[in-house]
């Protein structure tokens, strides 16, 4: 009965280090992520262990594209405005391994697109680079949130990205020229 249970134990021991392993690769990104944002945020906490793990299949398919389903180009709005994100041919899901044709949107102010295959920038919200890395699929234009827009012109873009951020790139990112009044 004794080596019965030692035996039990420890393949029980084994088990829950798998699991463990298992769980903190799976679970790495998405956590450091949500830690780093509140509940309605979107940044993103810095991602630079990803930088040396191999691209995904980043090919874009014809038919696959992003876009914004409330905005046109050179539309005029008032803040606060919810700005939603559309795709098209690709699925959206929280930043994690990536999964050929999945990814999560961006929301880059007054930038252009991210070269295919780079990352989109991490921390860099002062710069316009906003990370939607929980799969959302809309947020609201704020000046709290984006002190950048000011009344005037300002260009937003969509960029998909996978689930380490890397990009989809121009193919997978839209823009429109917005006025805030």
């Amino acid at each position: 009965m004794f080596f019965l249970c030692v035996k039990v134990f420890n393949t029980m021991k084994h088990l829950i280090i798998i699991a463990l392993v298992i769980g903190a690769c799976n679970n790495a990104p998405i956590a450091a992520e949500q830690s780093a944002t509140d509940t309605s945020n979107t940044t993103a906490s810095n991602h630079d262990n990803h930088q040396d793990m191999p691209a995904a299949d980043l090919n874009v398919e014809k038919g696959q594209s992003v876009y914004f389903p409330n905005l046109t180009d050179g539309q005029e709005i008032t803040l606060p405005y919810v700005v939603e994100f559309g795709v098209k041919g690709m699925e959206v899901e929280p930043a994690q391994m990536p999964s050929k044709g999945k990814g999560h949107h961006h929301l880059l102010i007054d930038q252009g697109a991210v070269t295919a295959g780079e990352m989109v920038p991490m921390g860099q919200e002062q710069n316009g680079y906003y990370h939607f890395g929980k799969g959302q699929t809309k947020d609201t234009l704020s000046l709290a949130k984006y002190p950048m827009l000011k009344k005037g012109t300002h260009k937003l873009r969509l960029q998909f990205a996978n689930g380490l951020h890397q990009s989809y790139g121009p193919a997978m990112s839209t823009e429109v020229m917005i006025t805030i009044k």
